[in-house]
């Protein structure tokens, strides 16, 4: 059986360079601050992003650039895969999943559009990923079905073609997809808890309580957000929560969701685990979506807390691989929310709140 050095020696070293490498604050700070997409893109004409500029130069359409980071994050997990002990790759494999899965959900949602609420969907198409990412899904097919027993069978030999027939009939009765698409989700995190728990104890422990936080920031989110926005019973939201999480307990999901303010509830989970962000507690907000933005923040603050702790430790375990793919998954949600607050003309103030 292979060691931690032998498993993870070279792979640290190439993905520490890497990390170093990653756009510091001072950049996203100064694409908050300029004046217009095309000021922005051509902030980032120096690193590896330069080539979105050319891409929004010559076909005018900024989702386009969004597709090519989509590609972008693709490819850097497979580039990873490769270099990788082979007790490590059904990890990554796992991970890859969550593209595979949302690419899925796109299309289906471009499918329900047209065939269910009669809408054109010309434009959108052609931001569905075609090619493979783990699992062969014949994607034209899938976007052109007649109905959601055709999509199932094309999703065949799959995890995804039983959860589609098991609710596509509640998807017609209820007229919305967020059954379906809370299924999928949990099918991800469920295989992905999965791959951990084949794992080594050094490994396992590690990505347990990496992927718990993520899982727990997942349910976190979900609780305010179907709550503040849609005013969902409790039982529907629990329906959402994903299992496997690091800290999150039923009481304090229960105290988020009667909560008038939600800050204040956050306070003594954030305070018993996280006591240097308090603080971050401490702002005014009016609005539920001031309130959302300040918890998603808090949130971030909370993984970034995580993965720090993790390159501050032991070295030679997946926690250098999880991290990686965390920050850089960070870099590109920047790029992509910066370049599209630009677009849309959204205030400096706002944007530079969203950082």
């Amino acid at each position: 059986m292979a060691g931690p050095l032998s498993k993870y020696a070279l792979i640290n070293a190439k993905l520490r360079a890497r990390i170093s490498k990653i756009l510091p604050d001072e950049v996203f700070g100064q694409l908050a601050k300029a004046p217009s997409l095309d000021a922005a893109l051509a902030l980032l004409r120096d690193s590896v992003f330069a080539d979105l500029e050319h891409i929004y130069a010559a076909t005018g359409d900024l989702k386009s650039a969004e597709l090519d980071l989509l590609k972008r994050e693709i490819e850097l997990y497979r580039g990873i895969r490769k270099h990788l002990h082979p007790g490590t790759k059904e990890l990554v494999d796992a991970l890859l999943a969550q593209f595979e899965i949302d690419n899925l959900k796109n299309a289906i949602r471009i499918y329900f559009d047209r065939k269910i609420r009669k809408r054109s969907v010309d434009d959108r198409t052609h931001y569905v990923l075609h090619e493979p990412i783990v699992h062969d899904l014949p994607m034209d097919a899938i976007l052109n079905a007649e109905g959601f027993d055709e999509i199932a069978g094309l999703c065949g030999g799959t995890p995804y073609g039983a959860i589609v027939s098991k609710f596509s009939h509640t998807v017609e009765t209820e007229g919305s997809l967020f059954r379906m698409e809370v299924a999928l989700d949990h099918c991800y995190y469920s295989r992905l808890v999965e791959a951990i728990n084949r794992l080594d104890r050094r490994d396992r422990d590690v990505a347990v309580r990496l992927i718990g936080v993520e899982i727990d920031l997942q349910n976190i989110s979900w609780v305010i957000r179907l709550k503040s926005f849609y005013d969902l019973p409790l039982e529907a939201i629990l329906t959402t929560i994903i299992p496997g999480g690091f800290h999150l307990s039923r009481s304090v999901i229960d105290e988020l969701y009667q909560a008038q303010n939600v800050a204040a509830t956050l306070q003594e989970f954030v305070a018993g685990k996280y006591p240097g962000l308090s603080a971050l507690l401490a702002a005014e907000t009016s609005s539920s979506a001031a309130r959302l933005a300040l918890v998603q923040r808090i949130l971030a603050e909370i993984r970034k807390h995580e993965v720090q702790r993790i390159l501050a430790g032991y070295p030679f375990s997946i926690g250098i691989i999880l991290s990686y793919f965390v920050l850089k998954r960070d870099e590109l949600q920047k790029i992509r929310m910066l370049l599209n607050a630009k677009q849309y003309g959204r205030q400096q103030e706002r944007i530079e709140s969203l950082l």
